[in-house]
């Protein structure tokens, strides 16, 4: 959770500061990172969308638990933001979401939409180093629903959606160090039973070392911030 919180911080310090303004995220998951951000950074109202409606009924089930007021959960999708008005938003927020997507376009394009004139966007989003994998890496791909883009394929998208870039900063390094850091998390996790966390224990530390390998070889994390002109 410590280093979700570093990344989340580093994110939100490229943009300017948050509060009193009406805040998207896209991607919300479990909404954790939603609460935290309005909790941290006071903005007039945070609304959060992601397509899992799992997702959605356990961050509204939290919601209510701590009678948080100023999040907004919906079940909508990234492509296609049906609940969402135009010239809404004054920031919206996208953080390891992006790769879930088969039409990138058409996301670029709905941020464009539904942020204000001048509006900030933030896009932190796992690339491909190649413009072509090989066959049996797209398949694996397919079946885990992965869309990377490369770099130039998102500075395309961003000049045809009319979203401008004010910088792009790749943050592999620390991502790979923030990885390496899981012996002192696994400490922590609360233990279940023997079988269980031997079981979990493996499962992390081969998802750990597979993810390292593929952002050395693969794949890089970048960091988009930019506005709506």
């Amino acid at each position: 959770m410590c280093s979700q919180i570093n990344l989340t911080e580093f994110c939100l310090s490229m943009l300017n500061p948050l509060k009193g303004k009406r805040i998207l995220e896209i991607g919300c998951g479990n909404g954790v990172q939603s609460v935290y951000i309005a909790d941290k950074h006071h903005p007039e109202i945070l609304t959060a969308i992601d397509l899992n409606s799992t997702n959605i009924e356990i961050a509204n089930a939290e919601k209510a638990r701590r009678g948080i007021e100023k999040v907004v959960f919906h079940i909508d999708d990234a492509q296609n933001l049906k609940s969402l008005a135009d010239n809404t938003f004054d920031a919206v927020i996208n953080i390891e979401s992006a790769f879930h997507y088969p039409d990138k376009l058409s996301f670029l394009k709905e941020v464009h939409r539904v942020l204000k004139p001048g509006g900030e966007f933030l896009i932190a989003d796992i690339l491909t180093k190649n413009k072509t994998s090989p066959g049996i890496r797209n398949f694996w791909k397919r079946k885990m629903i992965l869309h990377h883009w490369h770099l130039e394929n998102y500075l395309d998208g961003f000049v045809k959606s009319g979203l401008q870039i004010k910088s792009k900063s790749d943050i592999t390094r620390s991502v790979i160090n923030g990885f390496k850091n899981f012996p002192y998390w696994l400490k922590t996790k609360e233990k279940s039973g023997f079988f269980h966390d031997l079981a979990f224990r493996i499962f992390y530390l081969i998802n750990i070392h597979l993810n390292i390998y593929l952002l050395k070889r693969y794949r890089k994390y970048v960091v988009f911030v930019g506005a709506k002109s």
